[in-house]
């Protein structure tokens, strides 16, 4: 019998469907525990006869999508980034199961652990900066045909489409200016100049909780998780979202981003015009991700998983509208 215990936020899942979904890909379950973690998907831990495995049921994202994204996975594993690639079923179907007509995958578990900003170290972030680089050599690597990539749901008219239908009648003062605020910063990175040679297959959302760290001999190793925003896009951004993530507590830590660059560079040289992009491109990051907190999680209900704050992103965009071009280069040591 499947014990149905502490339910993921979004969709319940019967005993039933568990069983059928997993033993899809050839486990049999004992237990299902929900996960709070995350803010789009449901997600649940599986205890099978075979050992633990990670369910995650995709809320947003139709069942080509989450295929896409479990092929890109596998590539990138061949190529040897590490990720996390869910199991394939044995019909030789794919990799995700219909449930309540929504896909399913499910992952081997990685017992490893997540950085919170205190412990974050010089050596964790040049790890994170080296695997990030060869996501994006890969990237370069890609055949269209393969059809492993797409758009960004997250594009800077998105962000501003979202941000209009909120009800400004509804919001408090505060929220009001932030959204004033939001807008006239998309006009602005709406004439940003991308530079052509700067896309290529892109993470977008290389937080410290997509990260898991996994220590073991002969060194702490790893892995990058879920790659459901992953797009075509810009290396500047990319770079400027993990770093921003990464090296941001109440202020930056510029000993860190100055290392997870070096990490990432060890790897890929960023470009000149990569370069002369970080400011653009960690601005319009500050606006994606405060535009997308206040719809995610401040206009819910709280209580629904773990709040995130909008305000820590303006701080980030703050700092950087501070700064400048010229004075960003010169702090992260690429002046």
């Amino acid at each position: 019998m499947v014990d149905i215990a502490g339910m993921a936020l979004l969709t319940p899942l019967t005993a039933s469907e568990v069983r059928l979904a997993a033993r899809s890909v050839g486990l049999e379950v004992l237990a299902l525990n929900g996960l709070t973690a995350g803010s789009v998907n449901s997600n649940f831990a599986l205890t099978t006869t075979s050992g633990t495995f990670f369910l995650r049921l995709f809320e947003e994202q139709d069942r080509a999508g989450a295929e896409r994204e479990a092929r890109l996975l596998l590539r990138l594993q061949l190529e040897g980034v590490p990720v996390v690639v869910p199991l394939q079923k044995l019909d030789g179907s794919g990799f995700t199961s219909q449930v309540q007509g929504k896909p399913v995958a499910i992952y081997p578990m990685i017992t490893g652990t997540h950085r919170c900003q205190a412990s974050v170290s010089i050596e964790d972030v040049a790890q994170v900066g080296g695997a990030l680089a060869r996501v994006h050599l890969v990237g370069s690597q890609l055949d269209p045909r393969e059809e492993l990539t797409t758009a960004s749901r997250f594009d800077w008219q998105t962000i501003a489409q979202r941000l209009r239908k909120i009800d400004r009648g509804a919001l408090s003062d505060e929220l009001s200016a932030a959204q004033s605020q939001l807008l006239a910063g998309l006009d602005e990175v709406s004439t940003w100049h991308w530079h052509s040679a700067d896309v290529t297959l892109i993470h977008g959302d290389l937080f410290r909780d997509n990260v898991l760290f996994v220590e073991g001999a002969p060194e702490p190793s790893l892995a990058l998780l879920d790659f459901e925003s992953a797009s075509t896009g810009r290396i500047a951004f990319d770079v400027m979202v993990t770093l921003l993530a990464f090296c941001f507590g109440t202020t930056v830590d510029l000993a860190l981003a100055r290392a997870l660059l070096d990490g990432y560079e060890e790897v890929r040289p960023l470009q000149g015009a990569e370069q002369a992009d970080l400011l653009l491109a960690g601005k319009l990051a500050c606006l994606r991700f405060t535009s997308t907190r206040i719809t995610d999680y401040e206009l819910r209900p709280k209580g629904l998983g773990k709040y995130k704050d909008y305000r820590r992103w303006l701080a980030r965009l703050r700092w950087l509208e501070t700064l400048g071009e010229a004075g960003l280069r010169t702090s992260l040591g690429r002046g």
